[in-house]
């Protein structure tokens, strides 16, 4: 049972914000990569103008709209902050800190459970530009090394849903065009991308031959995290 508003967002936020998996202790090479000089002035451009401006800013206030015009007076401080936090490896830490918000969830029975609500939380737009080029990066780099699964969609630029629906349907009536029966199993990991164990993914980064200072900045990404309700 909570009470006070204390006591409610600090259930809600324990609900909403599980705990990752503690997954094997690895630290990320201490030296080495040169990722930070394939990052184009085109690669921040680009993060930065895929944003909404209809995106709420975190807890500085300052949204897309905003940084678009600051782009149009100076790009070149822009681009240089964003590099810099590359080259140097490293990401500030209220970039780490998101602000909160606590939403009804819609048509839920029982309102007088934590589960029934929603947290959104609300970055700094500048942090965001940073790790959109970041993941930009892996992105571009799975493509092009054929690192991921042909059948996964998720998370990949040129596939769509529309995509995932239309091979199924393919599969389906190449089923029945043999008289076999098809079966789909629908699944759904919860809370998938919280649970992410740093160690594990740190691992498999560096399996998959990312460069080490990429990896690096994602490990940085990952630590003191912080939500303010």
């Amino acid at each position: 049972m909570a009470e006070s508003w204390e006591e409610k967002a600090k259930l809600i936020k324990e609900e909403a914000f599980l705990k990752p998996l503690k997954g094997v202790e690895r630290k990320a090479q201490e030296e080495g990569g040169e990722m930070w000089k394939k990052i184009t002035d085109e690669d921040i451009r680009e993060a930065l103008f895929n944003q909404s401006v209809q995106k709420a800013p975190g807890p500085d206030r300052l949204g897309f709209k905003a940084i678009w015009l600051l782009w149009e007076w100076d790009s070149h401080r822009l681009i240089d902050v964003v590099k810099a936090s590359f080259r140097i490896e490293i990401h500030p830490r209220v970039w780490k800190e998101a602000k909160g918000v606590v939403i009804l969830k819609p048509n839920k029975p029982d309102y007088r459970l934590a589960k029934a609500y929603r947290v959104i939380t609300l970055l700094n737009c500048l942090g965001k530009v940073v790790e959109n080029v970041a993941a930009n990066a892996i992105a571009e780099e799975c493509e092009h090394r054929r690192l991921l699964h042909d059948g996964q969609f998720g998370c990949r630029k040129r596939r769509s849903a529309i995509d995932a629906v239309g091979r199924l349907m393919k599969r389906v009536a190449d089923a029945w065009g043999r008289g076999k029966t098809a079966a789909v199993l629908l699944m759904d990991v919860k809370g998938a991308f919280p649970h992410v164990a740093k160690g594990n993914l740190i691992k498999r980064m560096e399996e998959m031959g990312f460069e080490a200072d990429l990896v690096r900045g994602v490990e940085t990404f990952m630590q003191d995290r912080k939500v303010i309700m």
